[in-house]
């Protein structure tokens, strides 16, 4: 985690499960007014800031940069608190890093951010995360289930970022227990930030895990994140990463090279200085597919993990 700045929370108006997480943390009286910026209230607490924004998240690129030039304060990591779309329209909580990785440069994405890029994926995911584990079931939410979703859509930002969402219909995004829940969660998460103090990583010796593979919920993620202290990156899923067949004796084609280049530049610059490791679906990939990619990681320095690796290597200290 970056050990300056302040960790900026952004709601807006438009969006029903936006204002529900908000309203919930607002009443637990821990921030306080503190004006505006672009014409939007700023609540702060310690080194936390909430800031309550009109509209919605999805095209607004570059918001720490913004709020940096109207405050002259650093942000150290972004948490949009969102509504969660799904057509299975099951209640869920879910979090997720953004970004287009596997979009071709100069296309316009539909929902958000900049075409190959993403953002650096939030420090705090893998605690969020087991803080969200920890709450299913939890009286207030019965009905809810609980995941991480793989990296998807925008906005743009430079700061390490992620998404907590609720889901999946009108009739869950309001849902004021889901809200206490995410408050209770925010609170217990930012402690240390709340009373302006910075919280510390693990040992350096703990990989940032990236996974390939797989679908939507990220269910490799979801088992090995779930690891006590566990550090988790961008999370590509198959459809994210496509493959177009070679002619004879050429490369395999397709943005997949660019998406895993982009996803692990990106984790690399929200956890500087630390390993990087990557965990794939190898039942997601056909043969064509799998023996290039593994080829890739290799050049690249990247140690390929299985579950059992991955949770050995959370034991060194």
């Amino acid at each position: 985690m970056n050990m300056s700045g302040i960790v900026l929370l952004i709601s807006c108006d438009g969006d029903e499960a936006s204002k529900v997480m908000s309203d919930a943390l607002l009443k637990r009286n821990l921030f306080v007014p503190d004006g505006a910026v672009e014409g939007a209230d700023l609540h702060t607490a310690g080194l936390v800031r909430l800031w309550c924004r009109t509209g919605t998240h999805l095209h607004e690129d570059d918001l720490d940069l913004r709020y940096t030039a109207a405050r002259g304060e650093e942000v150290a990591e972004v948490l949009f608190l969102s509504k969660h779309v799904a057509t299975s329209e099951r209640p869920c909580l879910t979090v997720h890093p953004i970004g287009v990785p596997h979009l071709p440069g100069g296309e316009v994405p539909p929902f958000g951010g900049r075409a190959g890029r993403s953002p650096p994926p939030s420090t705090r995911m893998g605690v969020i995360w087991r803080a969200l584990l920890a709450r299913q079931g939890d009286a207030r939410i019965p009905e809810f289930e609980v995941s991480l979703e793989v990296t998807h859509h925008g906005p743009w930002l430079s700061s390490p970022s992620a998404f907590l969402e609720i889901g999946s219909t009108s009739s869950t995004w309001s849902h004021r227990g889901a809200g206490e829940v995410w408050a209770d969660l925010l609170h217990d998460v930012l402690s240390e930030e709340l009373e302006g103090r910075h919280s510390a990583l693990p040992p350096h010796a703990h990989p940032v895990l990236v996974t390939l593979g797989g679908g939507h919920y990220a269910p490799r993620a979801n088992i090995m994140a779930a690891e006590p202290g566990a550090l988790l990156g961008h999370m590509l899923a198959r459809h994210s990463l496509p493959f177009e067949p070679a002619t004879e004796g050429a490369d395999v084609l397709g943005a997949w090279k660019q998406a895993i280049d982009e996803s692990l530049d990106a984790t690399r610059r929200a956890f500087p200085g630390r390993p990087v490791v990557v965990s794939m679906d190898r039942k997601s990939f056909r043969g064509w597919e799998r023996e290039p990619l593994l080829s890739h990681l290799e050049s690249c320095g990247v140690e390929v993990v299985n579950a059992e690796q991955h949770k050995a290597m959370l034991s060194r200290t």
